[in-house]
């Protein structure tokens, strides 16, 4: 492990044996699962995604016990969102603590690359997971296309940003989100979607996930600012979805332009 601005970056040598790489890869699964939120069901599961880069993203699921459980973010779709956020283009593997279920298999798929899946010292292609994947045409674009690190000055560039990045191939919706904590920290979030529509990921569900991982659950949210246009937006529950859980943010919506 190396470090990099302050906060602790895994990298593998993706060169060596795949059986050694991924046995590394499992082992990190501990860490990542005590990044859990399970008010709900108590059952904490931690995802590690492998980069092409071989860097290793760390995941965990995250439960929202005053909205509703579709709200519930898995730990396989929390690795992939740090991965994305870390500006990873590609994924090779994916270890997880437990099986994925079908909602996760589904998502995955929109990575359209082979991903290997490590559970319990044994690897196995996603496509042997899920076989017969439900899939839309899309032209070619992939979870991970718009990837990036985001930087920006202040909420509203950074929610239109985030907005630009997000996957929408199958309503074109753009929805991005940045949040502000107390303490200052500043987390954005962007619209992930499936082809099947259900293992969609909001803005605010990849935001709230990001800022968990980096270990600031607990840190209320002051500030938030919405950026979107298309036909599958957030913004209309937005303030009810927050004043669950950060009855004291402030909340904005930005008009984004067509």
């Amino acid at each position: 492990m190396e470090r990099n601005g302050g906060k602790t970056v895994i990298q593998l040598d993706v060169s060596r044996d795949k059986a050694c790489v991924y046995a590394e890869l499992a082992a990190f699964l501990d860490e990542a699962a005590r990044a859990a939120r399970t008010p709900l069901s108590g059952f904490r599961v931690g995802a590690a995604a492998l980069g092409n880069s071989g860097r290793v993203y760390l995941g965990a699921n995250q439960e929202f016990a005053a909205l509703p459980l579709n709200f519930t973010v898995h730990a396989e779709q929390a690795a992939v969102t740090a991965a994305r956020a870390g500006g990873e283009t590609r994924l090779i593997a994916l270890a997880v603590s437990a099986a994925p279920c079908g909602y996760c298999r589904q998502f995955l798929t929109e990575l359209k690359a082979p991903l290997d899946i490590v559970l319990n010292g044994e690897a196995r292609p996603l496509a042997e997971y899920l076989p017969h994947a439900f899939a839309l045409e899309s032209g070619g674009e992939n979870l991970l296309t718009r990837a990036a690190v985001l930087k920006a000055a202040g909420l509203d560039e950074l929610a239109r940003a985030a907005a630009a990045h997000s996957y929408a191939p199958y309503t074109g919706t753009r929805s991005g989100l940045a949040l502000r904590t107390a303490s200052g920290r500043v987390y954005a979030g962007w619209l992930l979607e499936s082809g099947a529509y259900n293992p969609s990921l909001t803005a605010l569900q990849t935001a709230l996930t990001l800022r968990a991982l980096d270990g600031a659950a607990d840190d209320p949210i002051a500030a938030a600012v919405s950026a979107e246009t298309g036909p599958a937006p957030l913004a209309p529950l937005l303030p009810a979805l927050l004043a669950r859980i950060a009855p004291r943010a402030a909340i904005r919506t930005l008009p984004l332009n067509d």
